[in-house]
This record gives C-alpha cells, sequence and structure tokens, in this order.
C-alpha cells in the first residue's frame, strides 16, 4: 500500500540537525491516526520524517490501533538512528545526549 497523505496527524516531534558550521535546520516527525487496514484485517499507522532525506510516508501494522502505535514507535526509533548514522550524528532531541530520540528501538548500528 503506498500512501500520499498522512491523514489526521496525531503527533509531532521536532529535532535539530546541527551541522559542523553551527546552521541548524528542523527535522519533524509526524504521526498520522492509526486506521483501519484497507487490505484486510488489523489497522496501520503512519509516519513521516521531514528534513532528514526521504520524506516518504511509511506505516506500521497492527492488530488492532493500539499495536499499530507501538510498532510505529518502534519503527519511527530505527528509522531515526539510521537517518542520524548517514547525516553523520548531527540530529539532537530537546537537548538530550546524542543518539537520544525518545523513541524505542532495538537497531544496533
Amino acid at each position: 500500500m503506498v500512501l500520499e497523505s498522512l491523514g489526521e496527524i496525531v503527533a509531532v516531534r521536532e529535532f535539530q540537525a546541527i551541522d559542523g558550521s553551527a546552521l541548524t535546520r528542523k527535522v519533524r516527525v509526524l504521526i498520522g491516526k492509526p486506521e483501519p487496514f484497507p487490505e484486510g484485517p488489523g489497522y496501520y499507522c503512519p509516519f513521516q520524517i521531514s528534513g532528514a532525506g526521504s520524506e516518504d510516508i511509511k506505516y506500521a501494522v497492527g492488530i488492532d490501533a493500539v499495536q499499530a502505535l507501538q510498532l510505529v514507535m518502534v519503527m519511527i526509533g530505527a528509522t531515526l538512528e539510521f537517518r542520524n548514522q548517514e547525516l553523520g550524528g548531527i540530529l539532537r532531541w530537546g537537548g538530550r545526549s546524542e543518539g537520544d530520540f525518545g523513541f524505542p528501538s532495538n537497531v544496533n548500528l
């Protein structure tokens, strides 16, 4: 399934991408409302990361809306870790330590 829109946005988190010249830009994670999966049972929860690479809309699928939300959080965490590595480790969230994006992740990069 290819999504053209996030639908109703239910949450947003902003990060700073800080490069060596002290310039910063905003990177945003947008999470859409979980919806019934149109191609079968279950729910999907869309998300988009803007300002750090591809801005394609991706999604996680769960048995119900709660599981779709849980899985999308892990998927976002893994995607942020991967993109941060590609960018050279320049993403920061709310003054937290390097690599702490506030999303769960089981990725070992």
